[in-house]
Parts: structure tokens; C-alpha cells; sequence
């Protein structure tokens, strides 16, 4: 049989070259009708094209499409065909179709991507440009900047012009970002993209992958990773540590919350990256005790848990001997049953800490202990505790603190911890010196006496950011014109889910610094007096949830 089709396809060919071209097509359809194949159906094609008839050629090449899609003659021939019958916007999206299904390599790929631009010049207007030809390099790469990943890809099919200017700018390949996935991404794509990337590649973000472990392995083994964000991975177990031991030179290492770790394989991935790892966030350990491994972090600056709960005594000892140039630290207890901390954390060894962040359960010891590095402060937790800070000269607190976040039951015995009492002899010099600018409460004040001697501490003279949300008292009205009086620098306000009416909210507008007010889910909030507040120059965010169960958002 192979005999008999090898003769048929050589006379047709002869017949071709004669130009006898309906001798050609009995030979090519007698040889289709036995076995058809890619260059058969291409061959009658080409005889129906040379005898006129068109959509018969149409038809072949697009069988010869069916047959095999990775194949570029059919889309080829398809669109040669498509031209001849002045259907150029159809050929093009042919040719458009073939580059994202043949591979990229061979002469038909080259031949398949020439017709695709040279039918994409045909197309475009008159007058129209090539941006990257007209717009000056450093604005090209800003506006390329706004493209995900995957569309620079995309952008590369455009032109040999414009795969040589992308390909060109190395901060555009630098970050492999999935977050926005809606569904499954093949591992092809991740295949072609590191092979595209090649050496830029130091920034990943997985989400919605089809084989993690194999992406994973690649991108470790090929680009020199400096920062890998896990979020929608699924259960991750001894298969990640493996990878990330090989890892050489990881930076920063972030766990989301639909990444699942247990506790022991989370202390053998932070083992595995400890000595070059500088930032490590994990929000993916659920219902498992945290626990850290002891050995050297001394690179580590910044770290960011959520967990159900610690061994607090445990865990802070941990990081004062192991982590000792710690900047930010960041502490989250979440979930129904989280546990107590039943010890008195000291962090004054930590002498380099900038950023605090606690939000925990306290179930014993009522003692917390802070550096006098702090810049950013921020405590939340159910029990009334002591604070005191490491000693400086002169005595100030903490003299560079620029962000305090406060939800405690006893705030005023904080705050004098923090900022120094409010009875300070030093009234002119603390106000003019202090870096304070940012202060938010979470705390319903039983009376206004008690947010008097808040308002009175000489740091919060110089305030400009202030946040007093999720308070359903009935004397709003009396603490707003307060803090009117007090904090006369303020420039932003957030009151969000309180009862502010549209009185509360023409006395913040009054204020002559003021720049913008945050109000959302203030039921008691008219429209009227939102759009009055714009007209006067202040921005106004508003935005107030229908239903307990999360439904419609109505926006002013």
C-alpha cells in the first residue's frame, strides 16, 4: 500500500510541475482517499487553488488543521487561501491561531510568523505606528511594566521587532506572577516562559498550577530565585523542603493561606533556606502549634506568622537568640480556638526591632516588654497588661515611634507607657519632637473624660493620621468636635463603622488641614452630606455593604 501511495503522490507531483493541474488532483485524490496525511491534503489544496475553486482549498487545509495542530502547513495554506478570497481578517486570526499551537522552532514556525506580520501591516491603518518605534525607550517600558506576565508573552508573537525590544528590558521578565489565575496554568507555559526569562528570572508568585513540584524544581534549578510566593498551591509537605534546599541564594519566602504547611514541615523549610532567607511570611499553617528550628537566622530581618497558636515562651527565646536583627516582626493569633499566651515576652534584646505587630490572646502573663527601637507599634488582645520600655537617655519612651495601633482594655496605662504621661512637664519640647503620625484606637471610651486625658499627651500634638472605626456609641458627635480641638494638624480621619451623621462629618470638613476622611458602613451617612464635603475640596471614601452576608455594595 505504501508503494501505491508513493506513486500516486509522485505523479501528482510531476503533473504539478507540468501544470496539468486536474491530472495532479485524480492523483491526489485517489492518494487522499487511501491514507490522508498533512502533505496530501496540502498538495490537493494547492491543484483546487490553481483550478480556481477556492473553497475546496479552504476545506483541505483546514483538514490538514484538524489533523495535526501542531503542524504550521495548514495554517499556512488556510491563510494563503483566506487571502486570495479577500477575507484577510480571518486569515489573520488564522495565523494568530497557529502561533499559539505550533512550536516554536523550524522553518515553518519562521514562515507561519512572516505571514502573520506581514498581513498585520496590511491590516493596520494608513497613518498608523509602531509605538515602540515613536515613543522613547524609558516610556515604552513603563507602559510594557502594566502588562501581566503572560500578555508580554503574548506581545513577543507580535513582531521579530517587538520580541527583540521586550525580550531587551530585563526588569520585564524578572517576576513569573500567577496570583491573578482563573484557572489551571499549564506546565508548558511555565516551560516556554523560563526559556524566555532565562537568567532575569528572580521574582515567582504560584497559583493554579497543573504540576507544582515540577514548576518548582525548574525554577530553582534554572533562574537564579531571589523571592517565591506560595498562594494557591494546595497541601505542600517534604516535596517543597527538597526543592527549597537546593535553593542557593532565596531571599524571601511568603506562604498564603491556601498553601497548607504542617508544623513540622514548616521548621524544615525555614532550616532548609536559614542562611540566606532575609524575609519569611507563613499564613498557611492552620490549626498547627508554630514552632521554629534553632539555628542561625542572622540574615533574617523580617518575619510575619498567622497561627492558631504558639509556645510563646518557647517561641520568643527563639527569637531573641537566633534571630537577632529582626526589623519587623509580625504576630497573629486567628481561628476559634486559639491558645493563650500564658508568658511575659521580653523583645528588648531585639535592639534593632523597627516594627512590632501583636494581635494575641493573653491568658497569664500580664507583662509585655518592648525595645526602644520601635518606629511602628501596633497591639491588639483581650487583657489589660503592663508595658514597659527598654531605658534610653534621656528618658523618652519610645522616642522614634511613627505609628501606633492600640486595642487594648487599659489604654490609658499603655499609652503612658508608650508616649509618657499625660501630666509631662516637658508640653513644648515632647510635641515639637515627637515622629508620632499615625494613631489608631480601637476602644468605645466610657466617657469623655477618659478620651481628654488621651487627647492632652503632647506627642499627639503633631498628629496627622487618625483612625476611630467600629464604634456604635451615641457620643460620637462630642469626640469628634474633641478631636477637632485637640488635634488640629490632623489631615486624614478614618471612622469607619461608627455612627457619624452628616453634623459629625461638616465638623471634620471644618478643619483646616484636613485632606481626607474614610466613612464606610456609616449607615447614618447621608449622600447629601458626602457630596457637600467633595465640593469642598475634602476626598470622601464611602461604601456601605447591604446585609450581614456580604451582597450588594452601594458606592458614593
Amino acid at each position: 500500500m505504501n508503494n501505491v501511495l508513493e506513486h500516486l503522490q509522485r505523479e501528482g507531483r510531476a503533473c504539478y510541475k507540468r501544470k496539468d493541474y486536474a491530472k495532479a488532483l485524480e492523483h491526489f485524490n485517489s492518494a487522499v482517499g487511501r491514507a490522508p496525511s498533512i502533505q496530501l491534503l496540502d498538495n490537493r489544496a494547492a491543484c483546487h487553488d490553481k483550478l480556481g475553486d477556492l473553497p475546496a482549498a479552504l476545506k483541505d487545509a483546514k483538514k490538514a488543521i484538524q489533523l495535526q495542530k501542531e503542524d504550521p502547513t495548514g495554517y499556512l495554506r488556510a491563510g494563503k487561501i483566506l487571502v486570495k478570497m479577500e477575507r484577510q481578517s480571518v486569515a489573520f486570526e488564522i495565523y494568530t491561531h497557529g502561533l499559539k499551537n505550533v512550536k516554536h522552532v523550524g522553518q515553518g514556525y519562521e514562515l507561519l510568523r512572516d505571514a502573520h506580520g506581514d498581513l498585520q501591516k496590511q491590516l493596520a491603518p494608513p497613518k498608523s505606528v509602531d509605538p515602540l518605534t515613536v515613543l522613547p525607550r524609558e516610556l515604552a517600558e513603563q507602559i510594557l511594566e502594566y502588562l501581566t506576565f503572560q500578555q508580554r508573552m503574548n506581545a513577543c508573537m507580535v513582531s521579530k521587532q517587538w520580541t527583540m525590544f521586550i525580550r531587551s528590558v530585563p526588569s520585564l521578565w524578572q517576576h513569573l506572577d500567577f496570583s491573578a489565575a482563573r484557572r489551571k496554568v499549564k506546565t508548558a507555559f511555565v516551560s516556554r516562559a523560563i526559556n524566555v526569562a532565562k537568567k532575569k528570572l528572580t521574582k515567582a508568585t504560584l497559583s493554579e498550577l497543573y504540576e507544582f513540584d515540577k514548576v518548582l524544581a525548574a525554577l530553582v534549578r534554572y533562574c537564579p530565585l531571589d523571592e517565591l510566593t506560595l498562594l494557591n498551591t494546595g497541601l505542600q509537605s517534604q516535596n517543597l523542603v527538597d526543592a527549597l534546599r537546593k535553593s542557593k541564594r532565596l531571599k524571601s519566602l511568603t506562604i498564603g493561606t491556601d498553601t497548607r504547611v504542617g508544623g513540622q514541615t514548616l521548621k524544615y523549610i525555614m532550616k532548609a533556606v536559614s542562611t540566606t532567607l532575609e524575609t519569611f511570611e507563613c499564613q498557611g499553617l492552620g490549626s498547627s502549634i508554630l514552632d521554629i528550628p534553632e539555628v542561625p537566622f542572622d540574615a533574617l530581618t523580617t518575619l510575619v506568622v498567622t497561627a492558631d497558636s504558639f509556645w510563646f515562651a518557647d517561641f520568643s527565646r527563639k527569637l531573641v537568640t537566633f534571630m537577632p536583627n529582626l526589623r519587623t516582626l509580625v504576630v497573629h493569633q486567628r481561628g476559634r480556638y486559639a491558645g493563650a499566651v500564658t508568658v511575659a515576652p521580653d523583645f528588648t534584646a531585639l535592639d534593632k526591632l523597627e516594627c512590632l505587630d501583636l494581635e494575641v490572646t493573653w491568658g497569664g502573663g500580664d507583662l509585655l516588654k518592648l525595645p526602644s527601637s520601635l518606629v511602628v507599634f501596633r497591639l491588639k488582645t483581650n487583657a489589660s497588661l503592663d508595658v514597659t520600655v527598654a531605658p534610653t537617655d534621656p528618658p523618652n519612651h519610645l522616642p522614634h515611634l511613627t505609628e501606633l495601633c492600640l486595642g487594648v482594655p487599659n489604654l490609658a496605662d499603655v499609652l503612658d507607657a508608650v508616649l509618657g504621661p499625660s501630666n509631662e512637664a516637658r508640653n513644648d519640647s515632647v510635641s515639637t519632637s515627637s515622629h508620632l503620625e499615625t494613631f489608631k484606637l480601637f476602644k468605645t471610651f466610657e466617657s469623655g473624660d477618659e478620651l481628654d486625658v488621651i487627647l492632652s499627651r503632647p506627642r499627639l500634638r503633631q498628629l496627622k493620621h487618625l483612625t476611630l472605626t467600629n464604634r456604635h456609641d451615641n457620643d460620637i458627635e462630642r469626640d469628634l468636635s474633641k478631636v477637632s480641638k485637640a488635634l488640629c494638624e490632623l489631615q486624614s480621619i478614618d471612622v469607619s463603622g461608627t455612627s457619624i451623621t452628616g453634623v459629625e462629618l461638616k465638623i471634620l470638613v471644618g478643619m483646616r488641614r484636613m485632606k481626607r476622611i474614610t466613612a464606610n458602613n456609616c449607615i447614618l451617612l447621608g449622600r447629601d452630606a458626602i457630596l457637600w464635603a467633595r465640593s469642598v475640596g475634602v476626598v470622601v471614601e464611602s461604601s456601605n455593604r447591604v446585609g450581614d452576608g456580604g451582597g450588594r455594595k452601594v458606592r458614593f
